[in-house]
């Protein structure tokens, strides 16, 4: 059943369920139907409509601190469906290596592995209406050097499921329901408080609650409802909003390769490549992948001008594999795993409210050095494994080998995955929840979506969203 908030009575919203998941993204929506497969009731609340409105969206604005980002606003959708909405629809599962420990980055490991994620792949996939993704192909044992694949997804949720959602019986979402409250005892939510556009709120009580906002505003309202029971909602120890991670993303310069670059699931031929565990642990580097996007004929015989003047020897090395007609002008882009630190961090502001008296969110984003150094490393091995093969050249921007600096250009550098601040771990001094993403200090409260990454990997969030929220659904229907 659908309700809209703003059109409806206060007296007409469900008073109790079995459980209370507030945000219909792809964590929220993807919960709240598998509950609902388990015949178990569902309050879903979304703060947005629909579809999106100014008066919703407005309450995503924010502050950026430290580096170049996009706007808040800008950077996640707040209606039906959530971010969903204008994502670009890549699903990848992180490797098994993501989870693992690191000797040089302690904080860059999950309390669970690859396999307690694997059982719920298939599912993932099908809610996502793609194919289950290929396992790498190892182009290159020696350097490590292996192909990945993606499955390119074009599901919304919110246009998706609606319908699934309306005629469900077990399930009443409620649309313009802002979350304004959590009510707690010290160790038990008891209930929730959702707020409509007109400032009519209602009481909501569960047994469970989630909450499934996203990876900014998990953060956020874990602060805000903190904060208005005295500190008595969260684990005091526990890193509340600290270790907020993105994976930076840019293009590099460009490369002439004697391979041709395959058709793929996205609308530009491109190769994507990562390298082996081996490599990144002898490298002291985090996860990075490297993808060559084909470029026109046109862009190619430029390259090709530009090497024979600088170099004369290679130029005619290009040349001649162009003249068989295997040689290939291709943008060299990179995206890679974000060192996990506490100083990136979701805040709220001391000096600005949204409509409901809540403070907005202050992000605090900054690349560290080794950040830096993990793209230099990862496009140097890269570099080298073509030279060594014979395989082809590149031709980078200078920024990426100088010291510091990144290029401001609109949203180069971003890749929309808002990930940490509430992050899993094996106890509250690390974390904010644990391993079945329950929040340290409640036996009732978990959070679903990328907030609880505790490290980011160099794969795309959105499949590993839904694989955890399949496996927290498992979890809560055993409760």
């Amino acid at each position: 059943m659908l309700i809209d908030f703003n059109q409806a009575s206060v007296n007409s919203l469900p008073k109790n369920a079995d459980f209370c998941v507030v945000g219909s993204g792809p964590a929220g929506m993807t919960l709240a139907l598998e509950l609902d497969r388990y015949g178990r009731s569902v309050i879903l609340l979304e703060g947005g409509a629909v579809d999106m409105s100014l008066d919703s969206q407005e309450l995503y604005k924010g502050d950026i601190i430290g580096d170049h980002y996009v706007p808040l606003d800008a950077a996640r959708l707040r209606y039906l469906g959530g971010t969903s909405g204008h994502w670009g629809g890549w699903c990848m599962p992180l490797t098994e290596f993501a989870f693992q420990k690191k000797p040089d980055f302690e904080d860059a490991y999950w309390p669970i592995q690859k396999k307690d994620l694997d059982p719920f792949l298939e599912k993932a996939s099908s809610v996502l209406n793609v194919r289950t993704p290929n396992s790498d192909v190892v182009l290159d044992s020696e350097f490590g050097i292996t192909e990945f694949s993606i499955s390119l997804s074009k599901v919304r949720f919110g246009q998706r499921y609606r319908e699934a959602l309306n005629s469900s019986k077990n399930i009443t979402c409620v649309t313009n329901a802002n979350l304004t409250g959590l009510k707690t005892n010290g160790q038990h939510v008891l209930s929730a408080t959702a707020t409509n556009f007109a400032g009519q709120s209602a009481t909501l009580n569960a047994k469970h609650f989630i909450l499934a906002m996203g990876g900014i505003e998990n953060s956020r309202m874990l602060m805000w409802c903190n904060h208005q029971a005295s500190g008595r909602l969260v684990d005091p120890r526990a890193p509340l909003g600290r270790y907020w991670m993105e994976h930076p993303s840019y293009l590099l310069g460009h490369a002439l390769v004697d391979f041709k670059i395959p058709k793929s699931d996205y609308y530009i031929p491109q190769l994507q490549l990562r390298f082996t565990d081996a490599v990144i642990r002898k490298l002291s580097m985090l996860e990075c992948c490297i993808v060559l996007q084909e470029i026109s004929s046109v862009g190619t015989k430029g390259l090709l001008k530009d090497l024979a003047c600088v170099a004369p020897k290679i130029g005619e090395w290009a040349a001649s594999l162009a003249g068989k007609n295997i040689v290939c002008g291709a943008a060299l882009l990179a995206g890679w795993e974000q060192e996990p630190i506490w100083s990136n961090h979701v805040k709220l502001s001391e000096a600005k409210q949204d409509r409901f008296g809540i403070p907005m969110v202050e992000l605090h984003w900054k690349k560290s050095e080794r950040d830096r150094l993990t793209l230099q490393k990862g496009l140097t091995h890269f570099n080298d494994y073509l030279i060594a093969r014979n395989r082809g050249r590149i031709r980078a921007e200078d920024w990426v080998f100088a010291k510091d600096g990144y290029p401001v250009r609109g949203d180069d550098g971003v890749s929309y995955h808002h990930m940490g601040g509430t992050r899993m771990a094996q106890s509250a001094e690390k974390g904010v929840v644990d391993s079945n993403c329950r929040v340290y200090g409640q036996d009732n409260l978990y959070v679903a979506g990328s907030s609880v990454f505790p490290s980011g990997g160099d794969a795309n969030p959105t499949l590993t969203i839904v694989q955890l929220s399949l496996r927290l659904a498992e979890h809560l229907r055993h409760l």
